[in-house]
């Protein structure tokens, strides 16, 4: 069974013990995947966040109750405890991170899986587990002397509040920390960073550890090849998915073969300059937008 119908059928049955809330079955299904070989980043990117954020569908469409879906999220939260306990850090970079949902919003998941991300880069981190007032938030990161500060809005109703916590942060902090915005409330907004009072977004929780270390002025320290094709492969697969395709129809236009899209996509994969010709092509972006290449002058 190649990586691609692994994690389908993982995100299924993970999806289910979470509408039954049955912790024993989430976790069982957690061990199963790891002893199939997928990574512990995988499953927090590929079964835990899409099976979470479905939920969450589910419960503004009214198909489970309120009860349901917080039971659901501390399933999830007791998952990424266990799958952290295996990961080893990087060696620490000498830099803090406050990390937190914004105010009013009790979504906790996305700042967590940030939290968990870059602790795992080396960062020493503050996982605030709700939203802060402005005012108390910006008192917490001048305390902790934090390079960076990670919020997470789920809801675009929330937004204002990121914009409020980053005007607080910034008035009582100086030099004052960088304010890196993400969350699925980004999705839903025209504005940009500058507009939400923030120095940079960041779309999923690999782009936000990447521009976490560029906006503190670490983007010129190499990644290593895994998460140079770990990244990549994200790339790709969002600028698939968002044109809508298959893998087997972007294998079709590249002239791949779609068992070796999927080991791109899941980073397993490394790619010759013409692979990444025929993907660009394929899916009609510069070869840039899919290359993850950080720059010296730390400035994008």
């Amino acid at each position: 069974m190649d990586r691609e119908k692994l994690l389908t059928e993982a995100r299924d049955r993970y999806g289910e013990a979470l509408i039954l809330g049955e912790p024993v079955l989430a976790r069982a299904v957690i061990e199963q995947a790891l002893g199939r070989g997928l990574s512990r980043a995988e499953i927090y990117l590929e079964v835990l966040a899409p099976s979470q954020i479905r939920l969450g569908e589910m419960w503004h469409e009214g198909s489970i109750n309120v009860a349901q879906e917080h039971l659901a999220t501390t399933i999830t939260m007791e998952m990424m405890d266990y799958l952290r306990q295996g990961m080893t850090p990087r060696k620490g970079l000498g830099m803090r991170a406050v990390v937190t949902p914004v105010e009013g919003d009790q979504h906790t998941i996305g700042a967590r899986m940030i939290a968990d991300f870059l602790a795992m880069d080396g960062w020493e981190v503050f996982f605030l587990g709700n939203g802060t007032p402005g005012k108390d938030l910006a008192e917490f990161v001048r305390q902790r002397n934090a390079d960076l500060v990670a919020l997470s809005s789920t809801l675009p109703e929330f937004l204002a509040n990121a914009a409020t916590a980053a005007g607080a942060i910034r008035e009582a902090n100086s030099p004052p920390p960088k304010i890196l915005l993400g969350g699925k409330a980004l999705d839903r907004t025209t504005q940009g960073a500058e507009e939400l009072g923030c120095d940079a977004t960041a779309g999923d929780v690999l782009e936000a550890v990447a521009e976490s270390r560029r906006l503190v002025g670490l983007r010129e320290e190499r990644l290593s090849l895994e998460e140079q094709l770990a990244m990549m492969g994200l790339k790709i697969k969002e600028a698939r998915t968002s044109r809508r395709m298959t893998q087997q129809a972007l294998a079709d236009a590249s002239g791949l073969d779609r068992t070796y899209i999927s080991l791109v996509e899941h980073g397993k994969q490394n790619l010759s300059i013409g692979a990444v010709l025929k993907i660009a092509y394929a899916l009609d972006v510069p070869i840039g937008d899919l290359v993850v290449s950080p720059s010296s002058d730390g400035k994008g």
